[in-house]
């Protein structure tokens, strides 16, 4: 085992996971507005979809993928439809001052597939694994296969881990400079995330 090769995947995947991106922002935003469990929920479900992008690698999915763009596309304007629906439903319920109940607000927006949803719905995402996990190779006797998934449950950790981190900060920062924030602006300013992530999905 390559523990040098093993080291440098893994400060590559962290510097990855930490720019700047759709992925980190919706984090922060949702953690600023509903709080840093929300945003941990939704980093799971982000997360979770590390692991699909994982097995569709493993399993030689992702090359299908490749060679067909008609599939990669119709991927991306699901999940940009699906962000839009949520961003509408966002915007329409907080444009009075009146919040909805939680109950039904559960109802209409689930954080945890949310986020799974966001992740799974850019093939991309595969697409990069597929070029990328190779030059990390690190053991001469496992095979190809559990290689990938190997770095893929490597990747999927240290992502979980800074999502949860920003979660608890992107909370905490949003208690000192707001104490009593308004509610209405923040979800409003989800629902422009949400916008702004569906449109990088139909452009990318």
């Amino acid at each position: 085992m390559n523990l040098d090769t093993l080291g440098l995947f893994f400060v590559s995947a962290l510097s990855l996971t930490l720019l700047p991106g759709p992925d980190i922002l919706f984090v922060l935003s949702s953690s600023i507005a509903q709080g840093w469990k929300k945003g941990i929920t939704i980093s799971l479900g982000l997360t979770l979809g590390i692991l699909i992008h994982t097995l569709i690698v493993v399993l030689g999915v992702g090359t299908v993928l490749q060679q067909n763009p008609t599939v990669l596309r119709f991927i991306q304007w699901f999940g940009a439809c699906y962000l839009i629906y949520l961003g509408i439903i966002k915007f329409i319920n907080y444009k009075k001052e009146t919040k909805p109940t939680t109950s039904n607000l559960k109802k209409m927006i689930s954080p945890f597939w949310t986020g799974f949803i966001m992740n799974v719905s850019n093939p991309k995402v595969s697409l990069f694994f597929i070029s990328f996990f190779p030059g990390f190779l690190f053991h001469e006797k496992w095979s190809f296969q559990l290689q990938l998934l190997f770095l893929g449950i490597l990747f999927f950790t240290q992502a979980l881990i800074v999502f949860s981190i920003a979660s608890l900060l992107a909370d905490r920062l949003g208690k000192v400079i707001n104490p009593s924030p308004n509610q209405n602006f923040w979800n409003k300013l989800q629902a422009f995330v949400f916008f702004g992530i569906a449109l990088y999905l139909l452009i990318s």
